[in-house]
């Protein structure tokens, strides 16, 4: 409490002709005495000079956050142009989900007819190639594919 009482001015000083803004040196100037708090036997043996390098150093934190904010947004206004989605958590999530309702599905189906599906759906294999793998016609594949397509239909709606 003392030291706030003597420091805080200086400091406040110290961030406003640095960052010009009324809040951010408050935030700042909070942080340094927070963090002086968190090990008061070093700030009274040092005295201003700890406190004052403890505000440097908040400082060159503050910068190296903006600069990694800076090169983000830049990054985004290059992937805009390239037409690149960005990985966003919650879409991430949603597509987790989506994959063990697909995988819980395709469990519930024949391990042909599923095996079948994978193939030409995500492993975009050719009728033609899979009906040879598994020595039947392309008109048993594709009543494969209807089957596994109805039955996924109905167990996952429309977001197959």
């Amino acid at each position: 409490m003392e030291l706030s009482r003597e420091f805080r001015p200086a400091l406040m000083a110290f961030f406003l002709r640095r960052v010009h803004d009324h809040a951010e040196a408050e935030d700042l100037t909070q942080e340094v005495f927070s963090r002086i708090a968190a090990q008061p036997d070093m700030a009274l043996r040092s005295g201003s000079a700890y406190l004052f390098q403890v505000a440097a150093n908040l400082l060159r934190d503050r910068a190296r956050r903006q600069q990694v904010r800076r090169n983000y947004r830049e990054t985004l206004g290059q992937i805009d142009g390239e037409a690149i989605e960005l990985i966003d958590p919650f879409r991430v999530t949603a597509a987790r989900s989506s994959m063990a309702a697909l995988r819980a599905a395709l469990d519930e189906l024949d391990p042909t007819t599923s095996a079948i599906f994978v193939l030409y759906r995500l492993e975009y294999m050719s009728k033609d190639v899979i009906a040879e793998g598994f020595g039947i016609t392309v008109r048993t594949v594709e009543k494969h594919l209807t089957r596994a397509m109805a039955r996924l239909a109905a167990r996952l709606g429309d977001s197959i």
